[in-house]
């Protein structure tokens, strides 16, 4: 019997590349690590595990502009703060995420000047989200890179 030789697109006459299977697997293992870990929960900016954590993409050109992140609660399912247009793309046609796509705040890699009240508004809407949840005052942060991962180090957030 000859080796299957499935393409890499999917089709309909065929069970091919189970993608609901991928997103989930890929969120059970990054789950199991964080229950492993002294962590309350895990902030990644890089877009490889942006992608890896929700399944979401919007290109190569927003590599470098540290507006996308997602947050993995322990215990929880992850957040996605993303462009505005990007947010509503996500609620509109990735179902796996639910309403945990949002619009974030972007400080346009230090642009905005501090008088403008970027960053501040940008850590009062996650303060809040994160309070919500239940996530204030027990908050670890991994800079999770995808060359290599630095020590977990406490993040304190002021109200």
């Amino acid at each position: 019997m000859a080796l299957k030789t499935y393409g890499p697109m999917a089709v309909d006459w065929e069970q091919r590349i189970d993608f609901d299977r991928l997103r989930r697997e890929r969120l059970a293992r990054a789950k199991a690590l964080l229950a492993k870990s002294e962590m309350g929960a895990l902030l990644c900016f890089d877009m490889n595990n942006v992608r890896y954590l929700t399944a979401t993409h919007i290109g190569t050109w927003a590599q470098d502009k540290i507006s996308r992140f997602t947050l993995l609660p322990q215990n929880d399912e992850p957040i996605l703060w993303d462009f505005g247009s990007a947010a509503r793309h996500h609620q509109l046609n990735c179902p796996w995420l639910g309403e945990r796509s949002r619009p974030g705040i972007s400080l346009l890699r230090g642009a905005m000047s501090p008088e403008m009240g970027g960053l501040k508004t940008s850590r009062k809407k996650s303060n809040s989200n994160w309070k919500c949840a239940g996530y204030i005052n027990n908050l670890s942060v991994l800079t999770w890179s995808s060359r290599r991962c630095s020590s977990p180090c406490s993040a304190r957030a002021s109200p």
